[in-house]
């Protein structure tokens, strides 16, 4: 016999707890944006060069699991020194010339590349560097987590759980989603709101965004389901989000977030 359950609430209810829900989540992620772990933390990455894709992907092939690189001076500017024996990472730096009449105003011409060194903090030693605020939230609860997977299987997502490199949760590709086996239960809500919101006809250029938008989807459904100690305020943050961006947001994510609660809910179960 099939039997089908009620939504606990109106959608007008539901409508008005989501929206509270968005309402702390901005209220935590403005809270923890000025938090002095969270300062310290974004204050030493904003010394770091920003690499260009080509960069990066050197940068992977190279030594995939690095995670934080820079030259030898930047180290030693930062109180760490790279260790005797330690293999640079090849990258590729422009080479600018500027015109002889250059009064300081005008970028140099690109004329070519070279190839220069940098490495990986796992390759240095000296002060510590600031730790990334906590941002994963580890608890699993099976039942929602085999009703996610159910939801994303009726709108055509398949779920694969897969070993994924360095500290990577989860990963949308469109169509498909991959799960670390150390992810909690909101990563794949994340992941389907990524799929929901950011795949398809559904292109949104902006990382902030992206993860503003997926990252409170997951909190909403989240805190719904009554999942604990969920670190939604920092991961936002650390994306560069603000409470104004998310509450920018709001229909998108309330709207998303009332997709999923409403599926899991009235789930038919034989």
């Amino acid at each position: 016999m099939i039997t089908k359950t009620k939504l606990r609430y109106s959608s007008k209810e539901l409508s008005e707890r989501i929206n509270a829900h968005i309402q702390r989540l901005a209220e935590a992620t403005d809270i923890a944006r000025m938090s002095e772990e969270m300062q310290a933390f974004l204050n030493m990455t904003a010394r770091f060069h920003a690499y260009s894709y080509q960069n990066v992907w050197l940068i992977h092939i190279s030594k995939p699991e690095a995670t934080i690189v820079a030259g030898y001076k930047k180290w030693k500017s930062m109180g760490r020194y790279v260790r005797n024996g330690e293999k640079g990472i090849p990258i590729l730096a422009p080479i600018l010339v500027k015109p002889e009449d250059d009064d300081g105003d005008v970028d140099g011409k690109l004329v070519g590349f070279i190839v220069i060194y940098v490495f990986d903090v796992s390759q240095t030693d000296g002060e510590s560097l600031p730790e990334p605020p906590d941002w994963k939230s580890p608890e699993k609860n099976y039942e929602l987590g085999r009703k996610l997977v159910k939801f994303a299987k009726s709108k055509g997502i398949q779920v694969h759980i897969k070993d994924l490199e360095g500290e990577i949760q989860g990963a949308s590709i469109g169509g498909a989603i991959y799960l670390s086996p150390r992810a909690g239960t909101k990563t794949i809500i994340h992941e389907i709101a990524h799929e929901l919101l950011h795949k398809g006809e559904n292109i949104v250029r902006n990382k902030t965004i992206i993860e503003l938008e997926a990252e409170s989807v997951a909190y909403v459904v989240g805190k719904y389901f009554g999942l604990k100690d969920l670190a939604s305020p920092n991961y936002v943050a650390l994306h560069g989000a603000t409470a104004e961006m998310i509450m920018a947001h709001l229909e998108r994510i309330r709207n998303t977030a009332a997709q999923i609660i409403k599926a899991i809910e009235t789930e038919n179960d034989s």
